[in-house]
């Protein structure tokens, strides 16, 4: 008799031992006095939270009987994955108080009483603000709204309203002024370019000028620092919004709404005195042109005298040094009136400015920026124009002179469609964006990172230093052309950055913004790989070549038409039979050839983990040339990218070759450069594959995976929680009208692989020096 093998624990179980083992008496028999379904959901819900925090466990059995006397039992398990929400955006600490407070910040939520959370508004609030200022900006909860150039910080909850669509308006009302306080220079201008009105300050008030970010400098004149400063905050909230008014017409009249309820809120004039009465008399009057009470005859003089100075503002809108005079106007109206100024705790609609967070978010994306247009800059220059001899090449002609670089302008960026010999060498970098570097009369194109990187430098900086391309000349040569290839990690320049959820199957539910995608251009290599690959296949080749011609227009018959090439014998034999018969015989008669042009765009995605190293990279990569070529023949559109990478905050995308680009020897170079790197997170490459294909109008896309093992990363990304996220990305692709197949090589692919792929797609290769005739054919039979 067979003895019963024993059943794994379950993950409740698991956790029960967890805390036995650990002396935690008191919670197992918390838990064995409840009923055993609500035991073993509370147990449930535990091993979700146990291995993302043991110390949010502990809380969560702390506090689960709290949860279970105001939430149906069903209802526990959304408590815990909006729970986990909050420790992956917030902490531990935001996440226990979270928890404590299960009727306030959970169940009214539910009911629609409490407002709306700002994890549940970034989703479409986030994308809205990155589309609004055309490069990346971040979210966090604050107390009150303010930024710091990077991100910006709004209320962690809104609860003007009932109603959550009119919550989200003041959430993007919000949002959008401070993108406009960034967009439109309030923290911008110097006052180099305000002497004058300095010279006048510095009269009147006896005070220098002191060192410090704008507008903390400019303010710094007057003898009451925070009064300025509340009023040029008040100023600009008006030129911000009169600017957003032109720009923005819809939102700005849409929220009109959330300015009277946020004027509802303002306290009332008769609790303030002085010049603190004064200015939150200005920021009703902003806010909803109605002031909550009524001012002292002298003080209402002088609101009125403000009012008249701010009204033409309203309509006009300006640069952020028109403010200037204006906030030095005020100033002298209020000053008339006694006692010492005490700040505004916060301003009507902007909140807080903060100049030096964010001229430290500057200076910190300033050497950044540097850094990246140095090295990149140097990538691309060879090493003669440093002085350096020019490394051994069968195609190098004579090497070119030295050019000396300095200030003196002997190395210009130059904008399209200008003559170089236009340029002034005092002034080489104006207006236009920046194509190609001139050095010493040579001329090297800019590669479209490199202009990128020069577009932001001069929208900060107004020009390119010349010490940036000094310095970039000072290291000629060492970019990855120069050398035999790139190692792990050498050449690749960043191209930008993207967020991608995560699935967590223990909680049946995303980690939000879980993982960082960075991507990198491949930089192409020199050598005969890509020669000797085609001519150690060069008879297979053939073969590929000739096949895929005759795939390059579809062909089928189509039976029974009313006209045609040939006469359909089959329905001409059933049309005399029902003739004799006395039915009406049918007219369709002929047999028609069809030709379908094909419409396939295909993403192949190349597995660049450390394991593919040996002779799986190296088939791989002569797959990749076979296919390449015979695809040329066939005509689909085509795309080649690599995925590596380490840990959820570098999960790294390759461009090797995109859709819309030609296969030409760069591309060949990029696929000679493929080399293993460091582990396999497929969630993130897939979901930002989907993303590209789901943008790209094709009758079938296809998705083509090839790796050699099963997804896993050096974190905790590996086993079930690894391969159920690749199935969810999976069922992602397969929801946006993608078809995702894999070509795998791994020993052990049978485990795994139909679970995430399903039975049918997915091809296992036995002997890896086979791949490379393999792979065309599994095309073929994917798009026929």
């Amino acid at each position: 008799m067979r003895q019963r093998q024993k059943a794994a624990p379950s993950p409740g179980q698991a956790v029960l031992a967890e805390l036995a083992r650990w002396g935690m008496d008191d919670y197992v028999e918390r838990l064995a006095a409840y009923p055993a379904p609500v035991r073993e959901e509370v147990l449930r819900q535990a091993a979700v939270i146990w291995p993302v925090s043991y110390a949010l466990c502990h809380n969560f059995l702390d506090q689960v009987e709290k949860g279970l006397s105001c939430l149906p039992l069903p209802r526990l398990g959304e408590w815990v994955n909006a729970t986990l929400d909050v420790y992956e955006k917030e902490g531990l600490q935001q996440a226990v108080r979270f928890m404590a407070e299960v009727e306030s910040n959970f169940l009214c939520r539910l009911r629609g009483e409490n407002g709306l959370a700002l994890t549940q508004a970034g989703g479409r609030l986030l994308p809205y603000l990155r589309a609004l200022a055309g490069h990346d900006l971040a979210l966090a909860p604050a107390a009150t709204p303010w930024t710091d150039g990077e991100t910006i910080f709004l209320p962690p909850e809104i609860t003007l309203f009932r109603d959550n669509a009119a919550n989200f308006l003041a959430y993007k009302l919000l949002a959008t002024l401070q993108w406009g306080l960034l967009a439109h220079g309030t923290f911008a201008a110097r006052l180099a370019t305000q002497s004058r009105l300095v010279r006048e300050l510095a009269g009147r008030y006896g005070r220098s000028r002191r060192s410090g970010p704008f507008p903390a400098d400019f303010c710094a004149l007057f003898p009451e620092p925070e009064l300025a400063f509340s009023l040029f905050g008040l100023v600009e909230t008006l030129r911000i919004s009169s600017l957003l008014t032109g720009q923005l017409p819809g939102l700005m009249r849409d929220s009109s709404v959330v300015r009277e309820q946020l004027h509802r809120l303002r306290p009332d004039l008769a609790r303030l005195a002085g010049k603190e009465r004064l200015l939150e008399a200005l920021g009703q009057w902003l806010l909803d042109r109605r002031l909550k009470g009524e001012l002292p005859p002298a003080e209402r003089k002088i609101f009125h005298q403000a009012t008249g100075l701010l009204a033409p503002l309203a309509t006009q809108g300006g640069a952020v040094e028109s403010s200037l005079a204006l906030v030095a106007a005020l100033y002298r109206l209020v000053e008339q009136l006694p006692g010492q100024f005490e700040s505004v705790a916060d301003l009507p609609l902007i909140g807080a400015l903060k100049p030096a967070a964010v001229q430290a978010t500057r200076q910190r994306r300033r050497r950044e920026l540097k850094q990246q247009f140095i090295q990149a800059l140097g990538a691309i220059l060879p090493p003669e124009i440093a002085g350096k001899p020019a490394p051994a090449r069968e195609e190098a002609g004579p090497a070119a002179p030295a050019a000396p670089v300095g200030e003196e302008g002997l190395a210009m960026l130059i904008p399209p469609g200008q003559d170089p010999a236009e340029q002034s060498p005092a002034e080489p970098q104006e207006q236009g964006e920046l194509q190609y570097l001139v050095i010493g009369g040579r001329e090297f194109q800019l590669p479209e990172n490199l202009q990128n990187l020069a577009r932001e430098i001069r929208r900060d900086l107004g020009r390119i230093p010349q010490r940036y391309i000094s310095a970039a000349v000072g290291l000629a040569g060492s970019g990855p052309a120069a050398g035999p290839g790139p190692g792990g990690g050498e050449g690749e320049a960043i191209t930008g950055r993207l967020v991608y959820d995560e699935w967590d199957y223990r909680r049946a539910g995303y980690r939000k913004n879980w993982c960082q995608l960075v991507e990198k251009e491949l930089a192409p290599v020199k050598g005969n790989f890509v020669e000797n690959t085609l001519a150690g296949y060069r008879g297979q080749l053939q073969q590929l070549r000739r096949q895929f011609e005759m795939m390059r227009l579809q062909q089928r018959y189509l039976k029974r038409q009313r006209e045609g090439d040939e006469i359909d014998l089959d329905a001409v034999i059933e049309a005399l039979a029902d003739a004799r018969a006395g039915s009406a015989p049918s007219e369709k008669l002929f047999i028609r050839l069809d030709r379908d042009e094909r419409n396939i765009a295909a993403v192949f995605l190349v597995d660049m983990s450390s394991s593919t190293e040996g002779w799986v990279g190296t088939a791989i990569k002569e797959a990749l040339v076979l296919m390449c070529e015979a695809l040329e023949v066939l005509g689909d559109r085509y795309a080649i990218y690599g995925f590596s990478g380490m840990r959820r905050q570098r999960a790294e995308f390759y461009h090797i070759k995109h859709l819309s680009e030609r296969y030409n020897a760069e591309v060949r170079g990029r696929i000679a450069a493929i080399n293993p790197r460091e582990y396999t997170r497929m969630g993130p490459p897939i979901r930002h594959v989907t993303r590209l294909l789901a943008d790209t109008e094709a009758r079938v896309r296809l998705l083509i995976t090839l790796s050699d093992g099963k997804p896993e990363d050096y974190d905790d990304y590996k086993g079930d929680y690894a391969i159920e996220d690749t199935r969810h990305a999976l069922i992602e692709a397969k929801a946006a009208g993608i078809h995702p197949f894999c070509i795998t090589i791994d020993r052990e692919a049978q485990a795994y692989i139909p679970h995430m792929y399903g039975a049918v797609n997915y091809c296992f290769i036995d002997d890896v020096k086979r791949l490379p005739l393999r792979m065309p054919g599994i095309y073929r039979s994917l798009t026929t």
